[in-house]
């Protein structure tokens, strides 16, 4: 009987075997992303080195848009497509997603400055007070959170077709509700971060760190890290927001449609009877209802009708 492969071993080989894809799209990336980090060089040069970290944030700003190109292809990828053009994807996720991705750096780059900030303000105060100890270990927790809705954001915008707010707060339902995909995917990410820094460490300074660090992310960071997470949330994802027990993209394609409708899930008649009603609103909010993310706005409908199927059943 063969051994049943562990995700960890299923993510290495998903990612060996499409490696020619994902250097492409890191090569695709690298072009706008080394534009920008090019000029704010030589900006840095012209102002004598006083750009700063909080404004080299603004990279994240400039580059974000095109990163809807590297994570419609990894989710290309990761759902097990075969046949699809990764320079045609690429530029069409950009095409599709230029504006959502657009707020979502404005959104990242602001919570990077927060984070990047409140870290810093905590570990200088530290030697005060122990209380300033636990304000880190929360304001970590919090930055942890947020790097959780932003695996969320980029996926969710380029899978289904929602409105923003909703995609932000349904980004931030699965940041805590799928929280054991979402550690399998940051411990999976701290290992690569791990294996980076080691050789950045035996690279030294100077002219050579610089090319190996260029190298690094024009040819693996931005997309080996996309895939790696994507892998681990893109499933219950899509599956949640389907409402379907397995992954229907094969059917989505068959059927002509890329970017299809968030559907709901399938409720037992049963677990309706302990909704209450004046408590749901009219909305395309998911909540956790009995272990499954469902829109309010579904669950209002099934418990109306539920309702009124009873009173008809009286009335006869």
């Amino acid at each position: 009987m063969e051994r049943k492969k562990m995700r960890f071993e299923i993510l290495l080989e998903k990612y060996f075997n499409n490696f020619p894809k994902i250097l492409l799209t890191n090569l695709l990336f690298a072009v706008p992303s080394l534009l920008v980090f090019t000029a704010f060089y030589f900006i840095n040069q012209a102002l004598f080195h006083a750009v700063n970290v909080l404004f080299s944030l603004l990279a994240i700003l400039l580059i974000y848009p095109f990163y809807a190109g590297v994570v419609k292809v990894c989710r290309n990828i990761v759902r097990g497509d075969e046949k699809f053009s990764v320079v045609q994807t690429f530029f069409s996720g950009i095409k599709e997603n230029f504006l959502p991705f657009l707020l979502h750096g404005f959104a990242v780059t602001a919570a990077s400055a927060g984070s990047f900030l409140s870290i810093n303000l905590y570990v200088g105060l530290l030697s005060q007070s122990w209380l300033f100890g636990v304000l880190l270990f929360f304001c970590i927790l919090v930055v942890i959170a947020l790097f959780f809705i932003a695996m969320y954001l980029p996926l969710m915008t380029v899978t289904f077709d929602l409105p923003l707010r909703y995609i932000y707060k349904n980004s931030l339902l699965m940041a805590y509700g799928e929280i054991k995909n979402n550690f399998f995917a940051f411990l999976a990410l701290a290992v690569m971060i791990a294996i980076i820094l080691t050789i950045v460490v035996f690279a030294g300074t100077g002219i050579v760190l610089r090319i190996i660090l260029a190298a690094l992310w024009a040819l693996i960071i931005p997309a080996t890290f996309t895939h790696i997470y994507v892998f681990f949330i893109y499933d219950d994802m899509y599956r949640m927001a389907s409402g379907e027990g397995k992954r229907q993209y094969d059917k989505d394609h068959a059927d002509g449609e890329d970017k299809p409708k968030a559907k709901d899930p399938v409720i037992e008649e049963e677990d309706l009877a302990s909704i209450d009603i004046t408590k749901l609103k009219d909305t395309d909010d998911y909540i956790f209802f009995n272990g499954k993310m469902v829109k309010q706005s579904t669950l209002l409908r099934m418990a109306r009708e539920k309702q009124s199927t009873q009173k008809e059943t009286k009335d006869e």
